[in-house]
């Protein structure tokens, strides 16, 4: 019979039971490790932080068609600080020579102050007599606010000039023909308004 040297035997259910335990709270101590870096939170800094999103009213108004120039502290030009002026770039027109208009703004008053001086608020009229003959607002085209500011003892004039085509005009003829009114040395007036301010004096001219 041989004998087994001591220790080369199976190991004993104790044995067993022991290295069962010792996988089990490995296995144990593993998961509770993966749990707690996954639950517990790093450091404060590296928390994201929450997006601030601006709240916007959805009952705002449109912003208007103004172009503002200057601050909005400036006050509106009052009709009695302000003088407005008829231009044409000749006294006397050659046959079928068109008159240029402008007209020029004065703000006398001893501050700036804002006028609207886009084309919703410009009128210019040329009549004979008591008779009108022709106005710019009679076939407008989208006509648009600007607010600009005028400082003291300053004189702003039109950009650009108004050609009249020596016609008469109304809001029934924009699609169609005009009648063309005398020439032969007839005197015309033009007078202009702006923002509701007029002026003062009309300016003569005569067509040939």
């Amino acid at each position: 019979m041989s004998v087994s040297p001591p220790g080369s035997g199976r190991p004993s259910k104790k044995v067993y039971a022991r290295r069962r335990l010792l996988v089990l709270l490995g296995l144990v101590a593993a998961i509770a490790v993966v749990v707690l870096l996954i639950v517990q939170p790093g450091s404060t800094s590296e928390r994201p932080k929450p997006q601030v999103t601006p709240i916007t009213s959805s009952s705002s108004e449109p912003s208007p068609s103004v172009t503002p120039t200057g601050d909005a502290a400036t006050p509106k030009c009052e009709a009695k600080q302000i003088v407005v002026s008829a231009i044409t770039d000749k006294g006397s027109y050659a046959a079928g020579e068109k008159p240029q208009l402008k007209m020029s703004i004065t703000n006398t008053g001893s501050d700036a102050c804002l006028i609207n001086a886009g084309t919703a608020k410009q009128s210019f009229t040329i009549s004979a007599g008591d008779d009108r003959v022709w106005t710019s607002t009679d076939c407008q085209v989208e006509p648009s606010d600007q607010m600009s500011k005028i400082d003291s003892g300053q004189t702003v004039t039109s950009a650009e000039a108004i050609s009249w085509d020596r016609t008469r005009s109304s809001a029934e003829t924009c699609d169609g023909a005009r009648d063309a009114v005398p020439g032969g040395g007839a005197t015309y007036q033009l007078s202009v308004s702006i923002d509701g301010n007029k002026s003062a004096n009309a300016k003569r001219f005569v067509l040939e």
